[in-house]
This record gives C-alpha cells, sequence and structure tokens, in this order.
C-alpha cells in the first residue's frame, strides 16, 4: 500500500472520544420516534436518533468506512452508504464531540449547552464512588412496605403534631438560644444533604448506578446537586422514583424529627419538621430545576423542557407552521409540554422582571446586613461568644452568596445578550451596505416585474385556518367567526398527513396490494386505500381485483359490473378514450373509486397469465394516475410474480397475531431473496384488525417491520369493515379514518422518492 493510500485509510477510520458513555435508549419517551442518549468525557449529554447511536456503536478504529457502513445497515435494517456515513460523521457526530478521527490529536473543545437556569460554579461534595456505597447500602429503604409504611408513618406525625405541637413556643425558644439556631442550620443542612442521597439510592435501587453528590449556585442561592444521569436508562416509574427519592428520604428525615421532638419537647426539632415540610413543597414546584420539573420531564417523557420554550411559543404565534421540535411530541406530551410552557413563561418573565426591578435594593439591603453581622462578630469576639461568632460567620456567608449568584447569573445573561448581538452584527456586516454598489451574479438578480407577481398570495391577506372540531369549533361558531382559535393538534396532525397524501404523481404509479394468508382484510384495505386517495386527492384512481380465485373487491363498492378483466382483454386493442374504459369499471358512489371486477368463475381467472396483465397495466397506464392491484395470497402464482415485476409499491397486509406476522416476514423475504429488495425497503405493512389489549403485544411486531420497511401502519378493528358488504368511508369510526388518512400518507410519501420506473 502506498503512503497516500495509508492516509487515506486512516482518515476513513473514527473512534469515540475519551470518556464517551452510551446511556442507551430513553425508556418511555414523549418523543414519537426512540432517541438515545450519549454522555461526553465533559458530562455534557446529547440526545440522538437511533441511526447516530447506531453509528456511535459501530465506530470503531480497526474498521474502515465501508464495513462500520455495513454494520450499521445491518443493525438498522436500511442501507446506509459510506458516503452517508462519512456525511453523517462529519456534520452530525464529530462537531458534537461525539465521534473523531482515528489518528486525532488532542481533544478540541467543544460546545456545552449553558442555559441561563442552570447549575454555576459547581464543585464536587461526595466523590462518585463513595455515593455508590451509601446508595447500594440504602437502596433497600425503597422496598415498597417500607415506603409505605414512611408515609402512614408522616401523616400519623403530622396530625399529632398538628394538635399537641406548640410551634410559637418553639419559635421563641430557638431565637432566644443562639447555640440552638446553629444546630438548626447543621441539621436543615443534613436534611439537604439526606434529600440528595435519597435521589443517590432511588437510582441505584431501579437499576442505575449513581455519580458524585455536589454543590453549586442555582440562580442566586447555593444549592446541591445528584448526578443521577444513568436514570435516563430506567423506565418512566424508575425515573420518577429517583426524582422523588430525595422527598422520601426527607419523610424519614422528618420521622426522626418529630420523634425526637413527641419524647423530649424540645422545640428546635419542631422548627426543623416545619421548615423541611416547606422545602419539600418548594421542591415540587415545576417552574424551575427543582425535583418537581424532573417529575413533570418524566411523566412527559421529555428530558429538555426548557429548550422546548421558544419552539411552542413559536408554534402558538397565529399563522406560523408548527417547530418540528414540537411536531417530534406523541400527543399527551406535547399536551404536558404546552401546558407547562403557557405557565411558567409568565412566572418566569414575573420573577426575573422583579428581580431586575429590585435589584439595586436588594444589593444595598443585602450588604447593610452584611455591615451589621459583621459587627456582631466583632462585639461577640471581644465577649468570647463562640457560638455567636459562628452562627454570624455563617449569616455573613450566606447573606454574601446570593450577591455572587447574582452577579454569575447578570453575567451569564450579558454573555447570552453578546452573542446574540455578535451574530446580528455579522449578520448585517455579511449584508451590503446602504452605499455599496455590490455585484450581483446574473443568476441571482431580480427578474423584471409581469403578471406572473399578480397572483393571489401576493394580492390578498393569508386567510385564516377555520378550526372544524373540538373546543377551537365551537369558540369559532359562537363568535360568528370574529375568533379563530389555532387547530388542535388532532386537527393539524390531519391536516399534515392530508398535505402528504396529496404529493404529486409524474405519470402514473402502481401499487401492489399482497397478503400470504387469507382472511387478512386485504381487500378491504385496497378499497379503503383506493377510496381515500380518490376522495381526498381528485385524479384518477382505479382499484384492479387481480385475485386469481374469483375475488369480490368490485362487489365492495357498488353493484358490480357485468364487464370484467377478461371483457377488457378481449378488447383492449379498440378501447381508444378513457369514456370507452369507464363502460367497464365500477364507481364507488361516494368516494368515486373506480374498480376493474374479476371473474367469478375461478377457471377463468386462472387462465389470465403474466402477459395478459401486463396489457392491462398499460392499458389503465393511459387513463389513471394510481392504480390499486389487489393480488391473490400464492406468492409463486404466475400472475402475481408479473404483477410485482409491474409494481412500483408494496402494501402488506396481516392479521395482529404471530401466525400472520411470521408469514408477512417469510413474505419479505422470499422478496429479498428474488431481486425485490427495493420494493421490499419501501414497502407500507398495514397491521389490519387491531383491537385493544386483545391478542399478542403489538410492539416487537412494529419494530420489527419498521426496521425492514419504510413504514408500519395499524389500522383498528372496524365492525364497518368486517361485514364484507358494501362500504362507505363515512361509515367507520374517526379512529378507523384517521388510521386510513395516515396508511395512504405512507404510501405517498414514496411518490416524492423516485418517478414510475416507465
Amino acid at each position: 500500500m502506498t503512503v497516500d493510500q495509508d492516509d487515506t485509510a486512516l482518515h476513513d477510520r473514527w473512534r469515540l472520544p475519551l470518556g464517551l458513555q452510551v446511556l442507551g435508549q430513553v425508556q418511555g419517551s414523549g418523543i414519537r420516534e426512540p432517541t438515545y442518549l450519549l454522555r461526553r468525557g465533559d458530562g455534557q449529554v446529547v440526545q440522538v436518533s437511533e441511526l447516530l447511536h447506531l453509528v456511535v456503536s459501530a465506530v470503531d478504529p480497526t474498521r474502515t468506512r465501508e464495513q462500520v457502513a455495513d454494520a450499521v445497515s445491518g443493525a438498522y435494517g436500511r442501507t446506509l452508504t459510506p458516503e452517508g456515513l462519512t456525511h453523517l460523521v462529519e456534520n452530525r457526530l464529530a462537531p458534537l464531540g461525539l465521534v473523531e478521527g482515528a489518528d486525532a490529536g488532542p481533544a478540541d473543545v467543544h460546545p456545552r449547552a449553558r442555559p441561563l437556569l442552570s447549575l454555576a460554579l459547581k464543585g464536587t461534595l461526595v466523590p462518585a464512588g463513595v455515593v455508590r456505597v451509601l446508595a447500594r447500602v440504602l437502596a433497600p429503604l425503597f422496598w415498597p412496605p417500607v415506603v409505605v409504611a414512611a408515609l402512614v408513618g408522616l401523616v400519623l406525625l403530622d396530625v399529632r403534631l398538628v394538635t399537641e405541637g406548640s410551634l410559637i413556643g418553639a419559635l421563641g425558644q430557638v431565637l432566644a438560644t443562639p447555640p440552638l439556631l446553629l444546630a438548626l442550620f447543621c441539621l436543615l443542612t443534613f436534611g439537604s444533604l439526606a434529600h440528595e442521597t435519597g435521589h443517590a439510592a432511588a437510582c441505584r435501587y431501579g437499576g442505575a448506578q449513581p455519580g458524585e453528590i455536589g454543590f453549586g449556585m442555582y440562580l442566586v442561592f447555593p444549592a446541591f446537586y445528584t448526578d443521577v444521569t444513568d436514570s435516563y436508562r430506567l423506565s418512566r416509574a424508575g425515573r420518577l422514583r429517583t426524582d422523588l427519592g430525595g422527598l422520601y428520604f426527607n419523610v424519614l428525615c422528618l420521622l426522626s424529627a418529630g420523634g425526637i421532638y413527641l419524647a423530649t419537647g424540645n422545640g428546635l426539632f419542631l422548627l426543623v419538621v416545619l421548615i423541611m415540610h416547606l422545602e419539600m413543597v418548594q421542591q415540587l414546584v415545576p417552574a424551575v430545576r427543582f425535583d418537581g420539573y424532573y417529575v413533570l420531564a418524566d411523566l412527559a417523557g421529555v428530558p429538555d423542557l426548557f429548550a422546548r420554550v421558544r419552539p411552542v411559543l413559536s408554534s402558538l404565534l397565529p399563522g406560523r407552521p408548527t417547530d418540528p421540535r414540537v411536531a417530534e411530541l406523541r400527543p399527551y406530551a406535547r399536551r404536558l409540554v404546552v401546558g407547562w410552557v403557557l405557565v411558567v413563561v409568565p412566572l418566569l418573565t414575573f420573577g426575573f422582571g422583579w428581580l431586575a426591578w429590585n435589584l439595586p435594593l436588594i444589593v444595598d439591603r443585602t450588604w447593610d446586613a452584611i455591615g451589621v453581622q459583621t459587627d456582631q462578630i466583632d462585639r461577640a469576639w471581644g465577649a468570647g461568644d463562640v457560638s455567636v461568632v459562628i452562627l454570624s460567620s455563617l449569616s455573613v456567608a450566606l447573606l454574601a452568596l446570593p450577591l455572587l449568584g447574582l452577579a454569575v447569573l447578570v453575567w451569564r445573561l450579558a454573555a447570552i445578550l453578546a452573542r446574540a448581538a455578535q451574530r446580528l452584527v455579522a449578520t448585517s456586516a455579511a449584508e451590503p451596505g446602504e452605499h455599496d454598489e455590490p455585484r450581483i451574479p446574473a443568476q441571482l438578480r431580480p427578474m423584471p416585474l409581469t403578471a406572473a407577481a399578480f397572483n393571489d398570495a401576493d394580492m390578498l391577506a393569508p386567510r385564516a385556518v377555520v378550526p372544524t372540531r373540538g373546543w377551537q369549533r365551537a369558540v369559532h361558531r359562537a363568535t360568528a367567526g370574529t375568533v379563530h382559535p389555532r387547530p388542535g393538534s388532532a386537527e393539524q396532525r390531519r391536516a399534515e398527513l392530508e398535505a402528504r397524501l396529496c404529493a404529486p404523481i409524474d405519470g402514473s404509479r402502481r401499487v401492489v396490494v399482497m397478503s400470504r394468508k387469507g382472511g387478512v382484510g386485504k381487500t378491504t384495505m385496497t378499497l379503503a386505500l383506493g377510496s381515500t386517495f380518490s376522495s381526498l386527492r381528485g385524479d384518477r384512481v382505479v382499484a384492479v381485483d387481480a385475485n386469481p380465485d374469483a375475488g369480490n373487491l368490485a362487489h365492495r363498492v357498488a353493484p358490480p359490473n357485468s364487464r370484467t378483466i377478461t371483457d377488457i382483454l378481449r378488447e383492449v386493442d379498440a378501447i381508444e378514450t378513457y369514456a370507452q374504459l369507464r363502460s367497464y369499471v365500477s364507481q364507488a358512489p361516494e368516494s368515486r373509486l373506480e374498480v376493474v371486477g374479476s371473474d367469478d368463475d375461478p377457471r377463468i381467472g386462472m387462465a389470465l397469465t403474466q402477459y395478459e396483465y401486463h396489457r392491462l397495466i398499460a392499458l389503465l397506464d393511459r387513463f389513471y394516475n394510481l392504480i390499486l392491484l389487489d393480488t391473490g395470497t400464492g406468492i409463486l402464482d404466475s400472475a402475481n410474480q408479473g404483477l410485482l415485476g409491474e409494481a412500483d409499491e408494496l402494501v402488506l397486509v396481516l392479521r395482529p397475531g404471530l401466525d400472520g406476522g411470521r408469514a408477512a416476514a417469510l413474505t419479505l423475504d422470499w422478496l429479498d431473496e428474488h431481486d425485490h429488495g427495493e420494493l421490499v425497503a419501501r414497502a407500507i405493512v398495514v397491521i389490519n384488525g387491531v383491537r385493544r389489549g386483545v391478542g399478542v403485544p403489538l410492539d416487537p411486531m412494529v419494530k420489527h417491520f419498521a426496521r425492514r420497511c419504510a413504514r408500519v401502519v395499524t389500522v383498528p378493528w372496524d365492525p364497518a369493515l368486517e361485514t364484507g358488504a358494501q362500504t362507505r368511508l363515512s361509515s367507520l369510526r374517526r379512529e378507523t379514518r384517521e388510521s386510513l388518512v395516515e396508511m395512504a400518507a405512507a404510501v405517498a410519501d414514496n411518490f416524492l422518492i423516485d418517478g414510475p420506473r416507465r
């Protein structure tokens, strides 16, 4: 091998940066597509798609890019070319510090997310090794009977303290005795550390490994934290246990303090109980990154709620499209996140506004208080009162820390504004000035104004989108159309599907609908797919009953035409216009779907050959935009093999059962083995007749076919589809109609990938 070849080989090999950890898939995610988490050596956690996760998992300095691409393709079920792999590495993974060249030098400094509402000035308090030992020892406290007993004990304790405790007496006792104030501070600090230990123990109980316990500045106050990033690999229940583990250990502290108070009558411990209760309530507020924030994030399955604020606000503006970071959320997660944003943004805006308005006064009063405590330290030192010296020193530190936090907060806010201004200046500098005379390439010069500029979009204001369902429609009708609420998520989802469904077709498109097993609803899905297309697209759609066993597709749409496929083939050379061909087909009265029926005599149907079907399809190509071919179950039949050779797309129908799934998987194997791999890669798999809570779990089956084919769509069981009689879309349940639109949109997605092969 030459030197140049060696350099090229090294350049095409990659490795993972030192310290990179693969945390795995996010369980219970609120995002539609599977997401995975990676943790860099600097502690930054990055969320990636399944494809990028597979690339990171396959990268190895001993592998060439071709070998890595093959490994990813095998795991993903779709082909990733070496060029595509290089694009992903160089443009997606390397800039984030997730992959580097095999011969790379010292690691570069990669961008870190530094949100304004994040912890600053962090430091380690308890190393990860010690935390893990403590977590392992304390994890049994999360055994459910122990948890229930603790919660019941807390309720009983609170009832007794409310009826028997003397809060005024306890407060007077502690304030009159400086050593007790110092002890109160120490006990509350111990309670905070116990809170963090509870997070670590809950993380360990769920099967994940906690990290260090540290300290830092959150907003303007000192705070402790526990590194439980590894809990993302747990289920939603495990993550919620980790989120609430700190509060549970506070409960254990409360039981101890309350028991000591009842036994001794010392008011110090009653104040500890009261203040710790208030701290627990504060921790449940989800407006900032307290425990309540993480509980809400894990309930929604969205780990980065603050990163969704801007996309949500942008999507709520009238006339603005839905941001992809909002559209990718599942419906329940989307509702939670939007509701949280609508509550939190006004609260934070008011809070920061109040802080900015009163900042001079706060600084002045805090500085005066520090002076008072300093004078008190001097007097206590002269009098030899050690407890007052310690207490006043702590007071000075606690008063100074918020000032430090304010300085850090202002600095970070100024840095954010400076970066925004820098980007704005850079953008402005890139544009020609008022007096410049830039050279504009001919292809970029504005075209002369013509009548083409006189169009509806420029001459008329955009029309408001009128909601057609839900409370939005009720508000629109109640206000006589003066108020136009943004359509709900379900209606927006339907509009997106219909836009995809109406993708243009270049020439004609042939879609084969098939199944290896009978009784799975193949003909029903052909009818439903054709009816959906013809009613929503508006162009010509025809469904052909290509079942050699006397199919009944024509009987499902209208009284069948007496003329059939064999009649068309007999007179194919004489059919020159669409009007002539119409006399051979049936038409559904509601959807306008046209159907070419097969002969009722199966002996005639079996006589049709590949060549005859080829002649029929060649004729239909002249008059129809979309041709659906309802095949028989015999994949080895000559006619079916001929139809597969004519197909642009494949829709594979199966029932939600192991036998149906196995037969469908074997069908895909056969197609791959007989040079139909391209059809398999963009096939749409339809699982028909799904009943909730009935039959085998669908997730493994959906995941299997999703890795092999373009899309998997589930169609719920609907009594209107089970009768075998004429079927109208309007008679179906809304859930069924929505799934059929989704199926049609999935088929239409392939219209834009490539044109017809003819």
